[in-house]
């Protein structure tokens, strides 16, 4: 390859192996977030219930 493809090559590579990166970053930090925080029907749950209040 010309130098000028090479470096063209070089560029896509890093920006493939960004993207990948990208994902499995977001993917374990999703993961971590709800295996640490409780799930909605069990939040919900523990809530008390709400006293409407009318404002005058």
């Amino acid at each position: 390859m010309r130098p000028d493809h090479q470096e063209f090559a070089d560029g896509v590579k890093l920006a493939a192996i960004a993207a990948v990166s990208a994902v499995l970053t977001a993917t374990i930090v999703i993961g971590a977030g709800r295996t640490l925080l409780p799930q909605a029907e069990v939040a919900a749950a523990e809530r008390p219930a709400l006293i409407p209040v009318a404002l005058r």
